[in-house]
């Protein structure tokens, strides 16, 4: 009786320990990246705007050394869930981006090349508008409109390792698109908009890279 009243411990010991175990890996995945997801779209201004979902009790530094961008992310638990928003400017034509936490995360750094924001004329030309999703699962969701009367299609240019989206004057009717990306094995991701026009010849703009 003694044997089996010893094994009844342990097995009850270990079955809380295991469950122990697995409660603090849970919690520590949950704390490990303070960055879920973001979206950045460009304003009619030509600045671009980033905003997040906040989780209850993360809070946001946002720094700016020389040509980054830094967003930083860390534990305050006095902070509600909330969502925030950032104005960013394009100088020397480009936008750098890089996230951070307290946890030393593997988190993304994010290059836009675009008009400079202050530029008269900043438009986008062929596209009207667009923005970019990073999930949780770290896959990228474009989201774009484009004039009337302008023609959509998608590649790859193996030369550059870059994905293409190609605008050219044309007949369709389709205004607004959605596209889809995951990252390379390294864990970057190139994107172009290519555009073409009877004036002008192939214009790449805006573009970005996550790395």
């Amino acid at each position: 009786m003694k044997h089996l009243f010893l094994g009844f411990f342990a097995a009850a010991f270990l079955l809380t320990s295991c469950s122990t175990e697995e409660t603090v890996s849970d919690i520590n995945d949950t704390n490990s990246n303070l960055l879920q997801s973001f979206e950045i779209k460009r304003n009619v201004d030509g600045s671009y705007a980033l905003t997040h979902e906040v989780s209850e009790g993360v809070s946001i530094d946002y720094t700016t050394e020389k040509s980054t961008n830094e967003v930083y992310f860390y534990t305050n638990n006095d902070l509600n869930k909330t969502n925030l928003s950032q104005n960013f400017n394009i100088n020397d034509n480009r936008l750098n981006i890089v996230f951070k936490d307290e946890n030393n995360s593997s988190l993304p750094r994010l290059s836009i090349f675009d008009d400079n924001t202050f530029e008269k004329n900043n438009d986008l030309g062929l596209l009207d508008t667009y923005s970019i999703l990073y999930n949780q699962d770290g896959s990228i969701q474009v989201d774009f409109k484009v004039e009337e009367g302008v023609d959509v299609a998608f590649g790859y240019n193996t030369d550059e390792n870059t994905n293409d989206i190609y605008l050219t004057e044309g007949n369709s009717t389709q205004l607004n698109y959605t596209k889809n990306y995951n990252k390379e094995a390294d864990g970057s991701l190139r994107v172009d908009f290519v555009q073409t026009t009877t004036k002008t010849s192939e214009i790449k703009k805006p573009r970005f890279i996550f790395d």
